[in-house]
């Protein structure tokens, strides 16, 4: 009998309702993301430092991320007819250009986080690449709905929610990190379906 549900993110559905991280600096490429939807579940590209090493990163980075991000999202793509997303980070000083460039490379979605990205709606328009915005509380989803509403008449197709013990680039302040209270995440999760439910 089938246990969990399928993943709904937007007018996608992953079989088996797993999102793999995006893990930086060539962790999170094309051989984990390609096998990862392979197997049915959502393989993740990360989006950040996919040039390093390569000469062309030494003199003209955003192409190098462009052209690496491009590569890895073919690559990832023709191992599979799985779900494959890209995870970038909205600290980054060549977000936008990534986001546009992983739209148009086909990522099937892109999550985003360590920032609000308020402005990723229009970075991908035109495209069918669903939007998932990475948040650490209500606030920032409810902040980021009503930007969403009101800038482009839209809202994402889903959230990643990270708690306290989650790794990556968190949204809490360093009292709120030690020690973790039980039934945090729990919470955070309700008070995010609650403000995206509204």
């Amino acid at each position: 009998p089938k246990i969990l549900e399928p993943l709904v993110i937007g007018d996608l559905e992953v079989p088996i309702p797993i999102v793999q991280g995006g893990m930086g600096v060539q962790v999170s490429t094309a051989s984990l993301a390609g096998a990862v939807a392979a197997c049915g579940a959502a393989g993740t590209i990360a989006g950040v430092g996919l040039g390093y090493g390569s000469e062309e990163n030494e003199t003209d980075f955003p192409s190098a991320s462009r052209r690496a991000l491009k590569e890895e999202i073919r690559k990832a793509k023709a191992m599979t007819k799985g779900v494959v997303g890209v995870n970038l980070l909205g600290a980054l000083s060549n977000f936008e250009d990534l986001a546009r460039t992983a739209a148009a490379a086909g990522a099937d979605f892109i999550a985003s986080g360590a920032g609000l990205p308020l402005c990723l709606p229009a970075l991908t328009e035109g495209f069918q690449t669903r939007l998932i915005p990475i948040v650490s509380s209500a606030r920032a989803a409810a902040i980021i709905i009503k930007t969403w509403k009101k800038r482009y008449s839209r809202v994402p197709d889903g959230f990643i929610v990270e708690g306290p013990l989650a790794g990556g680039h968190l949204g809490f302040k360093s009292d709120e990190l030690e020690p973790p209270r039980p039934g945090r995440l729990e919470e955070e999760v309700a008070e995010v379906l609650e403000v995206a439910r509204d």
